[in-house]
């Protein structure tokens, strides 16, 4: 019976080779895979993309992509101490009652409000703030129990649309509703179908408020609705409020998403989860995703829901070295448990060796299943920074950014060869020809490029 190894360079898990025992996919040294003694239940493996790096150059630059697989079900002892298995949660619904929400998405609204309150516990708290001229908290928080499900259900027949869009104002309110009575896990779903057009619009500002918010200990997720909301505002309060950000067309699918959302949130399998390397003095490191927060040598990944699997791409700007060096690089994930139990599993070692400079082969070091997937998450980079830009600074700058987006995608590509490196690059342009074909192109780009970035759902009925 074969036994699992591990090469120690690009960090490829495989069964034990007959014969000569080298990794299949980079020819790096192997060793047997050992069962660490670990209470955790997340699977984490690190894997490097490039193996080999020139001695002597002043930086080295190399991305590590750290993918991270929770269960679909917490064990037993790890649930939280409670008959149904989690803490008490708080949901606050910010709700879009401008007039361009009447008819069958204000309708989809209220329903989608009316499910999640089923869907809440007793105990749970609730709060309901709705928003167009002016900014209401139809429901001020408190705790749900059978009355109180019976009352909002009974208000919202009263939930009209009508006016214009306050968003700042209803994000604002929603986040002060959420912060007084703060429970272990706090959400505000805020949803619109406009442009915020009464009081505060700029998208830094929003975008400040949101991480106010989290800082509190209150998420953000945003729903966009429609073809008429904007995508970067949206996605910059989901990235700030260490939230989700969702897309929709149809009426239909706000009912799902909203129960989806609130269903992630009820459900984590990792509370506060990070990453922490061990890393040589000197290195540099940075996110490909502004969702995710460095501080040191780690990265803050935040809440993780069950049944995901999480990418994180890191790059790593790594210090000289001389030939012959072989750098290792470790670290650990830790998280907390629902039942509140610190668990941590350490990350399978992967290696750069540097090797004289006249001998570098820039692609013979290349892992390629590895460097096809930092190729994904550099598109879906392209995407969400070609719309910041063009939101704060104007679409000439944007356009900026996507050429030099273009040329770092062309580069980057060329690892796998000439040809490649063109058909990533016609592709890159192609995405962008179709975003500048209409709002509904682009925001199915946005979105696509978030959950990229953060694995995101999809709640779609029959969808997988």
């Amino acid at each position: 019976m074969s036994s699992l190894m591990r090469c120690l360079y690009c960090g490829l898990l495989q069964d034990e080779p007959q014969g000569v025992k080298v990794c299949a996919r980079c020819g790096g040294e192997l060793t047997f895979e050992k069962q660490a003694a670990t209470r955790s239940y997340v699977q984490v493996q690190m894997e490097l993309d490039q193996i080999n790096a020139p001695a002597d150059q002043i930086v080295v630059e190399r991305h590590l992509v750290v993918t991270i697989q929770t269960p679909s079900q917490v064990p037993e002892e790890e649930a939280a101490p409670t008959e149904s298995g989690r803490d008490p949660l708080g949901f606050v619904a910010v709700l879009d009652v401008s007039g361009s929400m009447r008819g069958g998405k204000i309708a989809s609204a209220k329903e989608a409000v009316r499910q999640a309150v089923q869907h809440l516990h007793d105990g749970d708290t609730f709060s309901l703030v709705t928003f167009a001229d002016e900014v209401r908290t139809v429901f001020e928080p408190a705790r749900m129990d059978r009355q109180l499900r019976s009352s909002v259900l009974d208000a919202l027949k009263d939930v009209q649309a009508g006016g214009r869009t306050a968003l700042c104002g209803g994000l604002e309110a929603g986040v002060a509703a959420a912060r007084t009575q703060l429970q272990e896990t706090n959400l505000v779903l805020l949803l619109s179908d406009g442009q915020a057009n009464v009081g505060e619009t700029d998208l830094e500002l929003l975008g400040a408020r949101a991480l106010k918010g989290q800082k509190a200990g209150v998420t953000i997720s945003t729903l966009g609705v429609g073809r008429d909301y904007n995508e970067a505002l949206m996605v910059e309060i989901a990235i700030q409020g260490g939230g989700r950000f969702y897309h929709v067309l149809g009426a239909e699918q706000i009912v799902p998403y909203v129960t989806g959302e609130l269903g992630e949130v009820s459900a984590l399998a990792a509370r506060d989860a990070r990453l922490s390397l061990t890393l040589p003095g000197g290195t540099g490191i940075q996110p490909f995703s502004a969702a995710y927060t460095i501080g040191g040598n780690g990265v803050q990944l935040g809440d993780i829901p069950i049944d995901t699997r999480l990418e994180v791409v890191l790059r790593l700007l790594l210090p000289p070295q001389p030939e012959g060096a072989r750098l290792p690089i470790e670290g650990r994930f830790s998280y907390r448990s629902p039942a509140g139990n610190e668990l941590s599993t350490s990350l399978n070692v992967v290696t750069v060796r540097f090797v004289e400079p006249k001998a570098y082969d820039r692609r013979a070091g290349a892992v390629r299943p590895v460097v096809e997937r930092v190729l994904e998450q550099m598109q879906a980079r392209s995407v969400l920074g070609s719309v910041r830009v063009a939101a704060i600074q104007g679409r000439q700058a944007a356009d900026k950014q996507v050429q030099m987006s273009h040329q770092e995608l062309h580069h980057y590509a060329s690892l796998l060869g000439d040809e490649v490196a063109e058909q990533v690059a016609e592709a890159h342009r192609d995405l962008f020809v179709a975003m500048a074909a209409g709002p509904d192109k682009t925001k199915g780009a946005v979105h696509q490029a978030y959950s990229r970035h953060r694995s995101t759902k999809t709640f779609d009925k029959g969808s997988d």
